[in-house]
């Protein structure tokens, strides 16, 4: 058991969404994880596990004291990395790509630009985040007379994600 004080730091450390990296893990032989795996946080239970959806499509709690994750992106690191891109100019439409990417595909590895119509590209993060489904970011842009691209728009988009699990959560501490 955990004291409630341990619990909370955890809540604050992993909260539901963030994204996780693998450190070690007590071996498992129904689960085939490896260091440097990647997931993303549903829940911290009462007893101080953290509910991991592994983005090999495993959903495994990490045991509190026994196994080692960290927290390599929550929400609003996204947010701030999604700032500072919105307000650099770009040479070219291929480098404002290779730019997110290398921001970005550390945590999110599926990452991938699709071309809309107009001046319009999604950036697909290819999992589940931040209590979205199918998380993406809608990025409009315009460009200059030499063809420099200046983003106009960005935006976070995805369903949100009602999780059953918060929904267990909650309904066990009644």
């Amino acid at each position: 058991m955990i004291s409630n004080a341990e619990r909370i730091v955890l809540r604050n450390m992993y909260p539901p969404g963030c994204r996780v990296e693998l450190e070690d893990m007590e071996a498992d032989p129904y689960v085939k994880l490896s260091p440097g795996d990647l997931g993303t946080v549903q829940f911290v239970d009462d007893a101080g596990q953290i509910h991991v959806s592994w983005d090999c499509g495993h959903s495994l709690a990490m045991v509190f004291g026994v196994d080692h994750c960290k927290c390599v992106m929550r929400e609003e690191r996204l947010q701030e990395i999604l700032q500072r891109i919105q307000a650099m100019p770009f040479e070219s439409l291929e480098k404002m790509e290779r730019y997110v990417m290398e921001k970005l595909s550390g945590v999110f590895p599926k990452i991938s630009f699709q071309k809309k119509e107009g001046q319009e590209v999604f950036v697909d993060m290819g999992v589940a985040a931040f209590m979205k489904k199918g998380l993406g970011v809608a990025i409009q842009y315009e460009t200059d007379s030499q063809q420099h691209i200046f983003i106009k728009k960005m935006e976070m988009q995805g369903q949100d994600i009602k999780g059953k699990f918060v929904f267990q959560m909650q309904q066990k501490q009644r």
